[in-house]
């Protein structure tokens, strides 16, 4: 245990409900109207008073879900690994590990995609506690005797079908969007106003490497497979919970979407949070 892995986990769950409380407080459900981006296309805008007053209708709503998430799941999920984790429990290192890369990865694309608003620096700064703070966590784990800590029932393979799944879906989904507007010339149908797509960015040159080498290094039972795979899956069931609840909103307030996004993301949150379970419930600690 380190003492400056618990300062920075600390900062990080009263910084993220600080600024998730802010953001709902703030918020006074928009006042929408339409917006004709540089491609000439109409965008509706979110409106309002609130922070995400400037964003597009669908990443304000993305965006407040994730803000009620991180409050009621995340925010008390860190201290529960912060209280395993003083207890020198690996279960808290991991539940650690994974909350810190919700942080990077949330509030990267927050600061690098959503339109400029006071939570900038707030952002920007639980985006690199998140990083370092996973930087810090993962040095300690203690490799040789991780898999000692894992009973002969860890659901390695269907762990890393899972992964391998998610990289396909994920890939699948950005690349039909990029490829369509490079044949037809059109902007791609999730630009909206601004200026380019950072989570397509980050997923295709992150997240989706990521979860293939994970698959890979679990399905050939290697320690690092176990580590990745266990942030990936309880990360995904956090972020994905978000998103099924954006979705829901966004499909039956603003009546955009479709059933089979809400259905897909659902699947994965339901899938994640299986996992995650069996995952946790398999470590001897």
């Amino acid at each position: 245990m380190k003492i400056q892995t618990i300062v920075l986990a600390v900062t990080a769950s009263m910084l993220l409900f600080a600024v998730s409380v802010t953001v709902i407080a703030q918020d006074d459900g928009g006042s929408p109207y339409t917006f004709t981006s540089i491609h000439g296309e109409t965008v509706e805008i979110y409106g309002g008073a609130g922070p995400y007053r400037h964003d597009s209708t669908y990443k304000a709503i993305a965006f407040c879900s994730f803000d009620w998430v991180s409050s009621v799941v995340a925010f008390p999920l860190f201290l529960l690994g912060i209280f395993l984790y003083r207890r020198g429990r690996l279960l808290g290192q991991l539940l650690l590990a994974a909350l810190f890369t919700y942080l990077a990865y949330i509030y990267l694309i927050g600061f690098m995609g959503n339109a400029f608003n006071g939570l900038f620096l707030g952002w920007v700064a639980l985006f690199s506690i998140g990083g370092f703070g996973l930087f810090l966590i993962v040095s300690e784990i203690d490799f040789p005797s991780l898999r000692q800590k894992l009973s002969g029932h860890f659901p390695g393979k269907p762990v890393a079908v899972y992964l391998f799944s998610v990289a396909a879906i994920l890939t699948a989904q950005y690349l039909t969007e990029i490829f369509t507007a490079y044949l037809t010339g059109a902007p791609p149908v999730s630009l909206d106003h601004y200026t380019t797509l950072e989570l397509a960015g980050v997923e295709l040159g992150i997240m989706i490497p990521l979860h293939i080498l994970s698959g890979v290094l679990l399905w050939r039972q290697k320690a690092w497979g176990y580590v990745l795979a266990t942030i990936l899956a309880f990360a995904a069931f956090v972020v994905f919970i978000a998103l099924t609840i954006s979705l829901f909103l966004t499909y039956f307030i603003c009546e955009q979407g479709s059933w089979m996004d809400f259905g897909i993301t659902t699947g994965i949150a339901i899938v994640a949070s299986a996992f995650s379970l069996a995952i946790f419930r398999q470590l001897r600690d």
